[in-house]
Order: structure tokens, then C-alpha cells, then sequence
């Protein structure tokens, strides 16, 4: 392992020459990619050549993975892999939303845990860059306090099932909001109570003529699939192919 650093140092090497011969080698040694890159997770540093061969090697195996996931709490960890891989989400993010619930614990309905999200914690909308990848992954989104109105919303609801409290998510055209015995929220709105017409306007402004048909509870595996698109979406705009392409793997998976 000592040379690895010298090897993770080389990758950033300019010349092209020297980044091909190197990824040629990875590339053809798994246990020498493997140690390369626990190294540079140590080191807290991603040669972007390493990172997108690491990518490459793993993205049909978390395509298989991510198709063979139904609930939200496990689909969740899965999408930061897109971003960084190799890295074990899951444990550290349950952690987070433990917490979260253990401090919430007081909430006798959705309501409260919408309001504690928001108020307490500062979970808002990402209005400004809204297009981030990172509003898209929950471990970023639990780390900022911003994201879309998915990603909010399924923090929610994964808060709310922690309580054994009674809660929806709702899947518009373009946007999403929370459901409970007392209404609608908008968890990207500061966690804003919203009223069934607003539910018409928003789908109106697209085209629909009424929410109803929108208005069943969005399953898991639909919100996984949504929040991957997001991800397409947001590397597209960023230019970055590679996890596009692997985010749309996700997507159709």
C-alpha cells in the first residue's frame, strides 16, 4: 500500500499519457483499483480519473442493486453512489434521521414533524442553484438543510414512519407534497399548509385540468425512480455524461 499514494498523486498528473497508462493498469486490477481507492477515501481526495472509472467498474452493479430496491429508506442510500461510490451511506444517514426522529419525538402528527423539519432545523427549498445534484441526494440534503421537494418531502416521510405517524406523499406534475389527516404540506415551502385548489393551479399551469388523478399516495419505488430522474436531469445540465447516463440506468431500473 505504500506506493498507492504516489500512484493516487500520478493521476493528477496533466499529461494524458501518464493518466492513461495508469487507469490502463486499474482497470485491468481490481484489487490495485480497490486499494486506490480506499486511499483516496482516506485522504479525503478523488482524482477525477480515478472516480469515473470507479464509476464505470460499479454501474451495473448498482443498477441491479437500486432495481432490486422497494423501500424508500434503502433506495435513498443507494443514489449518493452516483456522486462519490464506494462510500457506506447507509449507516451514518440512518444514524442522522434517528436522531432526528429521537429529537421529534414530542410530534403528535405529520403536522409537527413538518414543523420541526422547518422551524427547528431550517430544512427549506432550494431556491437559489436548484438544479444541484445535491439537492437530490439525501445525505447532502441532511447535510445543507436544503433540496427539492422530493427529497424534502421523502425526509419526511421517512421521519414520520420512524414515529409510526400517519403520512403521504403525493407526486404532482413537476412537484411534491406531503399528505396528512389535516391536509397538504409543502415541505419545500417551509413546510406551508396547502389547500386542494393549489393542488389544481400547479397541475393546471402544466396542462391538467385537475390534480385528482395525481392525488393517490406516490409508492417508494416511484419516488426512487423520480428523484433518479432528478439526478439525470441535474448532470445533464452539469455536462457530466458519465453519471447522467448512470443515473438514467437507475431511473429505468
Amino acid at each position: 500500500m505504500t506506493h498507492i499514494p504516489a500512484l493516487l498523486a500520478m493521476l493528477d498528473d496533466p499529461d494524458p499519457t501518464v493518466q492513461e497508462a495508469l487507469l490502463n493498469r486499474l482497470s485491468t486490477d481490481a484489487e490495485l483499483l480497490n486499494q486506490a481507492w480506499v486511499c483516496a477515501h482516506e485522504q479525503q481526495h478523488y482524482p477525477t480519473a480515478l472516480t469515473e472509472l470507479v464509476l464505470r467498474c460499479d454501474a451495473e452493479a448498482l443498477v441491479d442493486a437500486f432495481a432490486e430496491v422497494d423501500d424508500l429508506e434503502s433506495g435513498v442510500w443507494l443514489l449518493p453512489r452516483v456522486d462519490i461510490p464506494r462510500r457506506d451511506y447507509r449507516t451514518l444517514g440512518m444514524r442522522a434521521l434517528d436522531q432526528l426522529a429521537e429529537r421529534a419525538h414530542a410530534a403528535t402528527d405529520a403536522w409537527g414533524v413538518a414543523r420541526f423539519l422547518c422551524d427547528d432545523c431550517g430544512f427549506s427549498g432550494a431556491v437559489h442553484d436548484y438544479d444541484h445534484p445535491h439537492n437530490s441526494i439525501m445525505t447532502m440534503v441532511l447535510e445543507r438543510r436544503v433540496g427539492l421537494p422530493i427529497s424534502l418531502t421523502a425526509l419526511w416521510v421517512l421521519i414520520c414512519r420512524r414515529l409510526a405517524l400517519e403520512c403521504d406523499p403525493i407526486a404532482l406534475p413537476g412537484h411534491v407534497v406531503g399528505r396528512w389527516r389535516g391536509g397538504y404540506i409543502d415541505l419545500f415551502d417551509h413546510g406551508r399548509k396547502v389547500e386542494r385548489e393549489e393542488l389544481d393551479q400547479r397541475v393546471q399551469a402544466v396542462g391538467e385540468v385537475s390534480a385528482a388523478p395525481y392525488l393517490a399516495p406516490a409508492s417508494d419505488r416511484a419516488l426512487l425512480r423520480r428523484m433518479a430522474r432528478n439526478l439525470v436531469h441535474a448532470y445533464v445540465k452539469r455536462e457530466d455524461r458519465l453519471r447522467a447516463t448512470i443515473a438514467h440506468g437507475l431511473a429505468t431500473a
